[in-house]
């Protein structure tokens, strides 16, 4: 995942879904670090936007909303409310 993100961004990107706010969103991962954890593909892990990927995991450290411009998870995260156990797709 890390090296697909790397090699897609900026263009096509890749993306993931979530439930923002009660409605689903795609949403374009620009940048990622590889973390550590592990669990389900696609939980969240912690309230840092970190992801597991079956065997260890990632963190987004930067996303664009669809139709945004692109900002730092830590801005999404003030408006998008995703807590830990969510799934993303």
């Amino acid at each position: 995942m890390h090296n697909l993100i790397r090699g897609l961004s900026s263009h096509p990107g890749a993306w993931f879904e979530a439930e923002v706010n009660g409605k689903p969103e795609r949403i374009k991962a620009l940048r990622a670090v590889l973390a550590r954890g592990s669990g389900t593909p696609g939980t969240l892990l912690d309230e840092r936007l970190t992801i597991a990927c079956g065997e260890g995991a990632l963190r987004l450290t930067e996303v664009q909303r669809s139709g945004k411009r692109p900002m730092s998870a830590e801005d999404f995260l003030r408006g998008a409310h995703l807590s830990r156990g969510a799934v993303v797709l």
